[in-house]
């Protein structure tokens, strides 16, 4: 019986330490850009709010006027159920530039992402990124307390990647 309750308490211990880090920045800005990618590609909402600094996130929460009212329409494009997009990214591969020891610029520098539209119960490609021949804007990372972060807000990147697929 002690036994079970020590296995409990390990797994739950676990699981707590599980929890508190899926809330926190990467390594290196790579990993942080990657992890993101991952995030969206997945639809893994609450993975992708762990790459962006904690800071910009309260920032666009508590915003007013036209800055809350662009979050909320972005909010309502992606989030809300039932999810009518996704991306696909094969072979992506970075370029990072620091600009100190708590800043870098990471370029998605080759790869593809893939975009697809529900219609009528069918996805649908809606367009596409070579990432070797058309430039998304690098992402801007930053270091807070060694973990690496976003600065840019989650949905304003797809928002930003979906774009450059449809043009």
């Amino acid at each position: 019986m002690a036994y079970r309750g020590a296995l409990s308490f390990a797994i739950l211990f676990a699981l707590l330490i599980y929890l508190a880090a899926a809330g926190c920045g990467q390594a290196t800005p790579e990993e942080t850009v990657y992890r993101f990618l991952g995030a969206v590609q997945s639809h893994d909402s609450t993975a992708m709010r762990s790459c962006v600094n904690p800071e910009a996130l309260d920032k666009a929460a508590n915003g007013e006027g036209e800055l809350a009212r662009q979050w909320e329409e972005l909010h309502r494009r992606y989030m809300v159920k039932p999810v009518n997009w996704r991306m696909e990214f094969e072979g992506i591969g970075l370029e990072t530039s620091y600009l100190g020891q708590d800043r870098a610029l990471v370029r998605i520098a080759s790869g593809r992402c893939e975009l697809y539209k529900l219609k009528e119960g069918t996805w649908e490609t809606a367009g596409e990124i070579d990432f070797s021949t058309q430039d998304f804007v690098p992402l801007y990372v930053v270091a807070k307390e060694g973990r690496w972060y976003l600065e840019a807000l989650d949905l304003y990147i797809v928002y930003g990647l979906e774009s450059m697929a449809r043009s």
